[in-house]
């Protein structure tokens, strides 16, 4: 599944960052490796470098995704520099992988926790783990520069080290620590601390020591983000999104994140309907992760349903709920082995990877630009026009031959030799093929012995 997803994500990544939240967090990441400091040069076009204390400049965001990238930059720039390419761009292309690695983590924890929950030989680990890779937007955010992927990996550890460590007391410090990765990486998803530390008490013995150890477990990271805003802007409370704030009407942001036609989770994850409607059955079955995804959901609806760009801005889908949305297929354990559900299962795996791939084909930054040049707020147009929908945007774009250049097939531009150019295609195509006549064979055999 790792293999199979993070080949998936090489092969179909794009050309660029498709925002300049990932160009500022590549620079942060640059500067780290080049410079030994987190301040940036300012930038007009980069709204997203802002002003410190201290007169030097700084990305809004927090660090997580720049210090993780580090390696990734370093290997990326090592290769140019041996190869004689473009040390910028091969390194850019080794910083994307980042979240490809971080997508493909996501589903083998998640194939792992659901292997845990259901009888060997089950076949629906393995169909819940494809639903979440391919059927939802998490592909997309697994060739990106956005956090949305990182966030997912370190959420979805954290569930799932906490359920695999219940008997054992000092083990939920690991998924404090993973929590704590997410969020060093954006603060925000502290809102799912809340359901972690729900989970950890209803599951497993001596619940309040595990979650003594998990609060210990991810307290380092959270000082961490007070003390990077602390450095930025000389106060440890102040950070980037000053005069940003919850001014959406809250039923707007709900109905947008779940039920429009340009940012609706019926649209870009179908088969969570599905999952919706099995959660009553899986509460039975698993009460503790059934109450964690019912707490997350609340919180995560109410947080970003209120905030003032609820929709995620020019990007692919509920962006901010991405997240979530691998747990969320967690309730398809309880999937009747009929031909009724399982076709209704395949059918909507099937609509949401021919949703998402319309994304991953096309660049939706340039279906956004077309809406901002006649409408002032192109976001919200294109989350509740049905005619502007990015999906729409998307079949608009592959009708007038504006597909997305894959970057794997273009690597003659990095500078890199034919055998990179021959060699790192080749390589994904052979891993995605590999992965997947693996996760064939391992679905024939559980159909086998069921």
């Amino acid at each position: 599944m790792f293999a199979a997803f993070v080949c998936l994500c090489a092969l179909t990544l794009g050309r660029g960052f498709y925002s300049s939240d990932g160009e500022v967090m590549f620079q942060s990441a640059a500067a780290l490796v080049c410079q030994g400091t987190l301040a940036l040069s300012p930038d007009p076009s980069l709204p997203q470098i802002v002003a410190g204390h201290d007169g030097r400049y700084y990305s809004k965001y927090d660090p997580g995704l720049p210090l993780l990238a580090v390696p990734f930059y370093l290997l990326g720039d090592w290769l140019a520099a041996v190869n004689q390419a473009h040390r910028t761009t091969v390194a850019a292309l080794a910083v994307l992988l980042l979240s490809a690695l971080a997508g493909g983590i996501t589903l083998a924890l998640l194939l792992t926790l659901a292997r845990r929950l259901a009888p060997s030989g089950d076949p629906r680990p393995l169909l819940l783990t494809v639903a979440a890779g391919i059927g939802t937007p998490l592909w997309w955010y697994g060739r990106t520069l956005f956090p949305e992927a990182l966030l997912a990996c370190a959420l979805t550890a954290a569930v799932t080290l906490a359920v695999c460590a219940a008997d054992r007391p000092a083990r939920p410090i690991l998924a404090g620590m993973a929590l704590g990765v997410g969020i060093l990486t954006r603060a925000a998803l502290a809102i799912y601390v809340l359901p972690l530390a729900t989970l950890t008490l209803y599951i497993g013995p001596r619940p309040t020591k595990r979650l003594l150890w998990t609060a210990l477990g991810l307290a380092p990271f959270a000082a961490g983000v007070l003390l990077h805003n602390a450095l930025r802007f000389g106060n440890p409370l102040s950070t980037g999104y000053a005069g940003e704030s919850f001014s959406t009407s809250l039923w707007r942001g709900v109905a947008g994140l779940l039920l429009s036609p340009g940012k609706g989770l019926w649209l870009y994850a179908p088969s969570l309907l599905l999952s919706a409607a099995l959660w009553p059955r899986f509460r039975r079955a698993q009460p503790a992760l059934a109450t964690f995804l019912a707490l997350a959901w609340i919180v995560a609806l109410a947080f970003y349903g209120s905030w003032w760009a609820w929709d995620g801005g020019w990007a692919w889908g509920p962006r901010l709920l991405v997240p979530l949305l691998p747990l969320s297929c967690l309730p398809l354990l309880m999937l009747p082995l009929r031909r009724s559900w399982l076709a209704a299962a395949a059918l909507t795996i099937g609509l949401g990877a021919l949703i998402n791939v319309l994304g991953v084909l096309t660049n939706p930054v340039t279906h956004y630009a077309r809406l901002a040049a006649h409408a002032p707020d192109p976001a919200a147009r294109a989350a509740f026009g049905l005619a502007d929908a990015p999906v729409v945007g998307a079949l608009r774009l592959l009708a007038d031959g504006q597909s997305e250049p894959l970057a794997l097939f273009h690597l003659s531009a990095s500078g890199l030799p034919l055998s990179w150019q021959i060699g790192a295609p080749a390589l994904a195509l052979g891993g995605l093929l590999a992965g997947t006549w693996s996760l064939w064979r391992t679905a024939r055999r559980a159909h086998a012995s069921g």
